[in-house]
C-alpha cells in the first residue's frame, strides 16, 4: 500500500515547500491533510488540500504546522524515514485527546497531542522486535507537527497516568510464538 486516508486535519503548510525552498520562508498556505504516503527512505508525508484547490502529495512532516512556528530540522520532526511501502494509518481511540512529551534527537522535550498512528509490517525492521518503530503523528504545542516512536514519548492523562517512566526497561528482542 503506497497511500492510505488519515483522519483529516485542518493544518497549514510552510510555503516553501511550495517553491522548492527558494522563497516562500515564513509564509503559510491553510490545507487539510486527509492521506499519508509511505516511500522507503523518506521521511514521512502527506497528501494535502490546499485552500485554493491545489491538491499536493509528498507533502513531508516537518512542512506541516497547526500555526505558524519556528521551523525544526527534519531530523527533529521525526526519529525514522519510512520503512517500507506496507502500513496501517490508525487514529486510537483511547489515544485520541492524549497529550505527551517527546523527546527529540536534539534532547530537548518537547509538549503535544496525539493525531494518529502509522505502523508498518512486510519490511525487515518491523519484524524484529527490538527494531520495529511505528510513528505517532503528534502536533506539538508550538503548532510543528512531529512522527516519534513508542520510546520518544511519555503520555499524559491527570485522571491516572503519572508520568515517570522507568529509564531500566529495555526493548524486547524476543520473538513469541506458540509454534516456533
Amino acid at each position: 500500500m503506497l497511500i492510505a486516508d488519515t483522519p483529516y486535519q485542518q493544518v497549514l503548510i510552510r510555503n516553501e515547500f511550495f517553491y522548492n525552498e527558494t522563497s516562500g520562508h515564513g509564509e503559510y498556505t491553510k490545507a487539510v491533510v486527509f492521506g499519508f504516503r509511505a516511500e522507503p527512505a523518506r521521511v514521512p508525508m502527506f497528501q494535502i488540500m490546499t485552500e485554493h484547490g491545489a491538491q499536493w502529495a509528498r507533502c513531508p512532516i516537518h512542512m506541516i504546522v497547526t500555526k505558524p512556528c519556528e521551523p525544526l530540522p527534519v531530523e527533529v520532526a521525526t526519529w525514522w524515514d519510512n520503512y517500507g511501502y506496507h502500513f496501517a494509518v490508525k487514529e486510537f481511540a483511547f489515544l485520541r485527546g492524549f497529550s505527551c512529551t517527546a523527546l527529540g534527537r536534539d534532547k530537548v522535550i518537547r509538549k503535544g497531542n496525539y493525531l494518529f498512528t502509522i505502523d508498518w509490517c512486510k519490511d525487515g525492521y518491523s519484524e524484529i522486535p527490538d527494531q520495529h518503530k511505528c510513528h505517532h503523528v503528534i502536533a506539538l504545542e508550538s503548532g510543528q507537527w512531529i512522527a516519534y516512536p513508542n520510546n520518544r514519548l511519555v503520555w499524559a492523562d491527570e485522571s491516572w497516568i503519572k508520568p515517570n517512566p522507568q529509564k531500566e526497561w529495555r526493548c524486547p528482542t524476543k520473538i513469541y510464538s506458540a509454534e516456533s
